[in-house]
């Protein structure tokens, strides 16, 4: 069977809603796989997504919106692997997928839509933000992963446990937990693995 056509049946549709941009519709680089032609480094990741699939330990979700950016950009498609978080908890600087919490299915939004953040506070942490900067636990993260940002603050909090704050690393164009507070580390479903562009495809 040609890698298209295997990938035709293998991927569904993502439940994806950025926070600030419009949905991105996902069939429209479907009719271009038959003619994958991927760099060796590319093709690579597609053959371990292909047998992560296989295994049902992963998936590949759209990246719809920036608020990730500069780590993942719109059209990117990013493998979720799900085996991770059955022997650990998550770590500060993971980026994880997550169902949405109930304070964002308060507005509307169903709750097996999915978002992607980076954990920047574990249960127990202290977390405040400082003209932009971020501290936890009294220390101030290096985050060199972050689009510039503004000059923002955000007052001391305390992690509950079984939760953890999560934030977009376009700290400018990301609804995270500064809007709606920690996530329940249970609507985690998957630890951010690898990701292809477009442009691979081509």
């Amino acid at each position: 069977m040609a890698v298209g056509g295997l990938l035709r049946g293998l991927v569904s549709p993502p439940a994806w809603l950025p926070c600030h941009e419009l949905f991105a519709s996902w069939h429209h680089w479907l009719p271009s796989l038959p003619r994958l032609r991927p760099p060796a480094s590319d093709g690579f990741k597609l053959l371990l997504v292909l047998l992560l699939f296989s295994a049902a330990l992963a998936e590949v979700r759209y990246i719809a919106s920036s608020s990730m950016a500069p780590t993942l950009r719109p059209g990117d498609r990013a493998v979720a692997e799900k085996v991770t978080y059955l022997f650990r908890r998550p770590s500060i600087g993971d980026i994880v997928f997550f169902k949405v919490p109930t304070a964002v299915q308060n507005y509307g939004v169903n709750k097996d839509v999915v978002f992607i953040k980076r954990v920047l506070a574990t249960p127990g942490d202290f977390i405040e933000v400082r003209q932009g900067q971020l501290i936890v636990n009294g220390v101030a993260l290096k985050e060199h992963y972050a689009a510039a940002t503004s000059l923002y603050t955000m007052e001391a909090m305390r992690l509950p446990e079984g939760h953890v704050f999560v934030m977009g690393d376009n700290r400018n164009n990301s609804c995270d937990s500064r809007a709606w507070g920690p996530l329940p580390v249970a609507n985690i479903v998957g630890r951010y693995m690898t990701s292809f562009t477009r442009s691979s495809f081509q």
